[in-house]
């Protein structure tokens, strides 16, 4: 009977250990989410503010024309690549998503197919962005070096001369290099982000996964 009474008293702590534990693994995931739907509020709510400017979503071809764009930036890979069914430092010493996050600097290009669309009653275009990012990721005492190449479709949309928003989805293959390894992988990539254009310069924003950024923007 003492027996049977331990195992009943043990088995809602086993219940409490496992569901802590897929909540920490699920967290990151959680807190990036809540991160996305923060800044997309904010962008709901900036909009109204901008009343004073002039409205342009209905006014097709009203924004800045220009053949490219060169995007310096600051990047925070939010984990390590995809490996083997984990994100981790790919020798097993760590195992986990949400690990080894890095940052590091990098450049996109984006190149606009036309000036205005594809849908013509709006103020939007679309075209192809890609580039390179070097981010830099340490853990317990290991490091490695990350090289991000993403190539993604991006639709922008522009609200005012200054306020415009944009989302992105494509491809990164990531290179890996640690001590002894280097690795490779294709994953998604899903970003969305905002661009606060003066003239020809300004600063752009995005948020998404696996990668964050912010950096300048220079139109040609």
């Amino acid at each position: 009977m003492r027996v049977e009474n331990l195992n009943r008293e043990a088995v809602p702590i086993v219940v409490v250990l496992v569901s802590y534990r897929r909540m920490a693994q699920v967290r990151p995931i959680l807190l990036r989410t809540l991160a996305a739907l923060f800044v997309s509020v904010l962008g709901i709510f900036a909009i109204p503010s901008t009343a004073q400017a002039e409205n342009l979503i209905t006014q097709p071809g009203a924004h800045n024309e220009y053949a490219f764009e060169i995007e310096p930036q600051l990047v925070l890979r939010t984990s390590a690549p995809y490996y083997r069914g984990y994100y981790d430092d790919y020798r097993g010493r760590y195992r986990g998503y949400g690990g080894w996050a890095g940052v590091g600097p990098g450049v996109r290009v984006n190149i606009p197919f036309m000036h205005n669309g594809p849908i013509s009653e709006i103020n939007n275009n679309i075209g192809i962005s890609f580039g390179a990012s070097t981010t830099f990721h340490g853990y317990r005492g290991y490091g490695a070096m990350v090289l991000n190449l993403p190539v993604a479709f991006q639709w922008n949309f522009y609200f005012t001369d200054i306020i415009s928003v944009l989302g992105e989805a494509g491809l990164n293959t990531p290179l890996t290099f640690t001590r002894g390894y280097t690795g490779f992988s294709v994953e998604p990539l899903i970003q969305g982000g905002g661009r606060f254009q003066f003239g020809k310069v300004g600063i752009l924003v995005r948020v998404g996964w696996p990668l964050l950024s912010v950096g300048a923007n220079i139109q040609f």
